[in-house]
């Protein structure tokens, strides 16, 4: 099952796919951990901070709305009725109602002495004079004012506006909402937290127990206003986190405010998320480890595919590709490896044609020594044969009888003449002589020193000549030698009659001429066969014409291909438009 794991890139993978995956889980282990332990302190004191605001915010929005009902009633008719006639019928329905809506705890009225003439929270107990307290002095001055006081019902925020009759002050309107138990279970609610209010060092109402004085140290710093902030502190039996926010009335510390988190439940979460990491991590390391013996087991196929191929490979015979169906690091090895085998094939397919040109070489070369010797061996007693033959036709043949028979052997002794230069011209290229031309009128002189042979075997002749070809560099006299052989070869070709046509084209590298003929004797021979010297078909052939044709287009740095399509088969020649051609051969 783990076989793969006998090969050392294979364990290498392992080892480093196991660290990979554990350092950066244990790394990441330790900094959640860190991080959380920072983040649960930061939040919790963001979250006492918040707390704090939210209460303060609390006082405020009590004040406002202390500071406003007492501004609107205190300028209420009914109000002024009460205070200077005793009674008012409307008096009893308003401000009873109003009291009973509990939108606040305290409402009061005093008089002009500060006497205290209404009470909605202890109406019984009305009567008394607060004549002596600073807010109740301040409203009967005629200003408005707000403090936390200390009253009959306790500690309250309260808020004074005086009452006033043509311009002049005759009472004054408080109202309050208490520091009670409702009060602190509300502010709970709001903040989510446990809170408390002390009146200097001592605690006036909280929903905790505990902590029920301030030490001095902290009433020193609370009073040069200091936010404390606390943790581990012993609230309702358990550890707190807390934080004490001074209350600073006209510039003077008035009391606190605390508010408490409870550690434990800080603690369980901070615990349980530790445990859930851990788990994650464990798990992230075995799925991992799972899947990389999943993913080894399809590494471990594509590299025994390459192991085989590079095991297989030979120069002797062709190699089979490597397929790897996946984009990965294998994949580009394998396409590298096909390349280099593609290559190879390449390579071994030049090698074997540079042979068979070594070898073509090779029989050009004892062709040519053996043309040449029978060449001359051949047009010593051929000349003499001819001269006596013309002798003999001078001085004996007076008469028209053998003349005839003369005539057909001195013509056959130029036949074989012609074969024999032929010969010499294939196994000793003479010298070429260049100049600028135009192909044209060499095409047509051929054409028209073959046009009985052309019109005496039946051929149909199309010319389609390009007016704009330009001049090329050429010998005219090998161009010449070489169409002749194609023409005639396309001509011998045809003794029944059939289509030839002659076209030439050109564009900025190359002009081209193309020779068609009909052609109904079945398959042709391959381009490198047609041109194989005394190789032919013809019973009277050399085999010469057309690999001297091949021969002056190649000195020409031209090239030469032949085709067969639709019943014809074409020759097409193309020569270089710029030729740089010196003196070849």
């Amino acid at each position: 099952m783990f076989r793969f794991l006998n090969y050392k890139l294979n364990r290498k993978i392992l080892f480093a796919f196991f660290l990979i995956i554990l350092i950066p889980g244990v790394f990441s282990f330790w900094a959640n951990y860190y991080t959380r332990y920072k983040t649960v302190r930061f939040e919790t004191e963001l979250r006492l901070r918040d707390g704090v605001s939210a209460y303060f915010n609390e006082f405020e929005t009590i004040k406002e709305k202390c500071l406003a009902v007492a501004s609107v009633y205190s300028k209420k008719s009914f109000i002024t009725d009460r205070l200077i006639h005793g009674v008012s019928e409307q008096f009893e329905n308003e401000i009873i109602d109003f009291y009973k809506m509990n939108l606040l705890d305290i409402i009061e009225i005093e008089d002009i002495d500060g006497k205290v003439i209404f009470r909605g929270h202890n109406p019984s107990i009305s009567g008394d004079v607060k004549i002596d307290q600073p807010l109740i002095r301040e409203g009967l001055e005629g200003k408005l004012g707000v403090s936390f006081e200390h009253g009959k019902s306790g500690f309250a925020i309260r808020a004074v506006a005086p009452i006033e009759y043509n311009g002049q002050v005759i009472g004054s309107f408080m109202a309050g909402s208490l520091f009670s138990r409702d009060f602190v279970d509300y502010l709970k609610t709001l903040t989510l937290m446990d809170n408390g209010i002390y009146r200097g060092d001592s605690k006036i109402i909280a929903t905790y127990q505990g902590l029920e004085n301030l030490n001095e140290e902290t009433i020193s710093r609370l009073k040069a206003g200091e936010t404390i902030i606390r943790r581990n502190q012993i609230l309702n039996n358990d550890r707190y986190s807390i934080i004490l926010e001074p209350i600073i009335l006209k510039g003077d510390y008035w009391g606190a405010v605390c508010l408490g988190i409870s550690v434990e439940s800080s603690d369980k979460a901070f615990k349980y998320f530790n445990h859930q990491i851990a788990i994650i991590v464990t798990l992230g390391v075995l799925i991992a480890l799972v899947i990389y013996f999943f993913l080894a087991r399809s590494i471990n196929a594509s590299f025994m595919k390459i192991i085989s191929g590079f095991s297989d490979f030979s120069f002797d015979y062709p190699n089979d590709e490597i397929t790897i169906g996946k984009n990965d690091v294998f994949s580009i090895i394998a396409s590298n490896y096909n390349l280099l085998i593609h290559r190879i094939d390449l390579y071994n397919q030049r090698i074997k044609k540079l042979q068979d040109e070594l070898i073509k070489s090779a029989r050009f070369a004892t062709a040519g020594q053996v043309a040449a010797g029978l060449a001359h061996e051949i047009r010593n007693p051929l000349s003499s044969i001819k001269m006596m033959a013309q002798i003999v036709r001078a001085r004996h043949l007076k008469e028209s009888a053998g003349e005839e028979e003369m005539t057909i052997i001195l013509e056959e002794i130029d036949r074989i003449n012609d074969k024999v230069k032929e010969l010499l011209e294939f196994s000793h290229t003479t010298r070429m002589d260049f100049t600028d031309q135009d192909i044209h009128p060499i095409i047509e002189g051929v054409l028209k020193l073959l046009s009985y042979l052309i019109e005496q075997n039946g051929i149909d002749l199309s010319i389609y000549l390009d007016s704009n070809l330009p001049e090329l560099y050429v010998d005219s006299e090998k161009l010449r030698i070489c169409f002749m052989n194609l023409f005639v070869n396309a001509i011998q070709a045809m003794p029944d009659g059939g289509q030839l046509s002659v076209s030439t084209r050109s564009d900025d590298e190359w002009v081209s001429i193309r020779i068609c003929n009909t052609w109904n004797s079945g398959d042709i021979l391959s381009a490198e066969d047609l041109f194989e010297p005394f190789l032919t078909t013809k019973k009277e052939g050399t085999g010469l014409g057309l690999a001297i044709s091949k021969l002056e287009i190649e000195r020409h740095q031209g090239k030469i291909d032949v085709f067969q399509m639709e019943g014809e088969i074409c020759f097409d020649i193309r020569l270089p438009v710029n030729s740089a051609v010196g003196e070849i051969g």
